[in-house]
């Protein structure tokens, strides 16, 4: 797997709805050996969606009565899903749906 082909699924499932955390995830876990490591691939999988916020492939926010964008930059978004992430895998490798961000396409909330 590359970053070129997730970024390419991303924007493929943009077309569809918005995503979150744990579609990623689920890409790494898809696209991973059988043996990996669960709280490894939570991990590359928050690098993942981190290093496209920065690049702007994808806005994070939250979902309440709509998609709200985080208020903050690309790089602190993307330390804060880095961080929130690492907080939860050091208790547990489990993510639900909707933890720790949403995310829409860029052309959705122009910054």
């Amino acid at each position: 797997m590359n970053y070129e082909e997730l970024k390419a699924y991303v924007a493929a499932s943009f077309e569809y709805d918005w995503m979150t955390l744990l579609d990623i995830v689920a890409y790494f876990h898809e696209n991973a050996d059988e043996d990996a490591d669960p709280t490894d691939l939570l991990l590359q999988g928050a690098a993942a969606a981190a290093q496209l916020v920065r690049d702007g492939a994808m806005i994070p926010g939250d979902v309440d009565d709509g998609f709200k964008p985080w208020p903050t930059s690309p790089e602190e978004s993307a330390a804060r899903i880095e961080a929130e992430t690492a907080e939860l895998a050091a208790r547990t490798y489990e993510l639900n749906i909707g933890e720790i961000a949403w995310f829409t396409a860029p052309e959705d909330f122009p910054r």
